[in-house]
């Protein structure tokens, strides 16, 4: 089921808002903004924002800022409607969008241009609501096959056995839970000193869908 809104037309000539499937958690939705007939804005919804992992918006990273092809002062005060854009279904109506002064500076280095990517996770934590959608993949796989995905995703190695019999006891006692197994791979010495990158739930490379 598709759930969505739109928030708030931005100063800087962008609309705001957020979209997510409830039936297909990791696959960003495509959605279009229209005015009339005109379509005005499209996407994808795919950047987290916290405050909607927080509420149990998807995984909290269905979020849209998205350049409008028309001037802000005919879109302000305009019916909108978002649309998933593939099959034209609407997902939300808005009568009187609000509109948000943004002061936002272009991104200049390559760390701001990497924490920016939306299918680039900048934390574990980003993850928090994806323990569910760990814990299916367990049940359909097993927990040794989980702990080797999760070696490969945090680490980049096959799992040792050392590591397999530790986590696996945290799993078997519910000691730590999906999420916190990643966190702690993430916090090893090993991580840190790697530049490794983690996919984010929305990219085709995130190993847990």
């Amino acid at each position: 089921m598709l759930h969505g809104h739109l928030d708030a037309v931005i100063s800087l000539g962008f609309i705001e808002g957020w979209a997510y499937d409830s039936e297909h958690l990791t696959q960003a939705v495509e959605v279009s903004v229209q005015s009339g007939d005109a379509e005005v804005a499209w996407g994808l919804a795919h950047r987290f924002r916290e405050d909607l992992m927080l509420a149990g918006c998807g995984l909290g990273w269905c979020a849209f800022r998205l350049r409008l092809d028309a001037a802000r002062d005919l879109v302000q005060g305009a019916v909108l409607r978002l649309l998933e854009r593939r099959s034209g279904r609407e997902i939300h109506r808005s009568e009187a969008i609000a509109l948000k002064e943004d002061g936002e500076t272009p991104l200049e280095t390559l760390e701001e241009l990497t924490l920016a990517d939306p299918t680039i996770i900048q934390g574990i934590w980003q993850l928090k609501r994806c323990e569910p959608l760990l814990m299916q993949f367990i049940r359909r796989q097993g927990v040794e096959s989980f702990l080797s995905t999760a070696y490969a995703y945090v680490l980049g190695r096959p799992a040792d056995a050392n590591g397999i019999a530790l986590y696996t006891r945290h799993i078997r006692h519910a000691t730590l839970g999906p999420v916190g197994i990643l966190e702690a791979l993430a916090n090893s010495e090993e991580f840190r000193a790697s530049s490794r990158l983690l996919a984010a739930p929305n990219s085709p490379s995130f190993p847990f869908a």
